[in-house]
């Protein structure tokens, strides 16, 4: 993106902020992941977490993040990237729902046929696996699905545009031109 998404402008807020909106209308609780000395301009009753070990990737920041929620007493931690914008309460709600009766270790979100792993809902005892597995060098979010119960939701239409990822200034305009946001 050549800058930090979180703080890309979003409609009247930035992309972080979007995100929050959207997940915390769903949630009891949210939990922001953050680089050391990053500062984010958050509502009081959102909590941010300062990752531990920079530059690992989205493995270590999600496992951070479950790290967080299991410390919190809870028993399942629902994951949205700073880069989807277009999150509703809607997805976040069909994902927990998928999560609720199953023995799945994680559920995500499919769009167009794509994993999307940082949309979706995790069990926070995953947290020491993924710190193991990152010691042992895995960084791969795809590499650690792999190796856990994952239930997949396939999303289709509004609904799968709500999981896109804007990765880059095209990325941005064609969600804008399109009407998306």
């Amino acid at each position: 993106m050549g800058r930090d998404k979180a703080a890309l402008p979003w409609g009247a807020a930035t992309m972080l902020e979007t995100v929050v909106a959207a997940v915390r209308t769903a949630l009891p609780q949210v939990f922001v992941v953050t680089a050391a000395g990053r500062s984010v301009a958050l509502p009081a009753d959102v909590d941010v977490v300062v990752d531990p070990v920079p530059g690992q990737g989205p493995l270590r920041g999600l496992e951070t993040g479950l790290r967080a929620g299991g410390a919190a007493g809870y028993p399942w931690a629902f994951v949205a990237a700073t880069d989807m914008p277009l999150i509703t309460t809607r997805v976040v709600g069909l994902l927990l729902d998928a999560a609720a009766p199953g023995d799945a270790d994680a559920v995500i979100a499919v769009a167009e046929g794509r994993d999307q792993p940082l949309a979706g809902v995790y069990r926070t005892g995953l947290a020491g696996r993924m710190d193991a597995d990152i010691g042992a060098g895995v960084r791969s979010m795809r590499r650690f699905l792999d190796e856990v119960a994952v239930h997949r939701v396939v999303l289709g239409g509004a609904d799968a545009r709500a999981v896109f990822n804007v990765n880059t200034p095209a990325d941005a305009r064609d969600a804008r031109r399109h009407g998306i946001v």
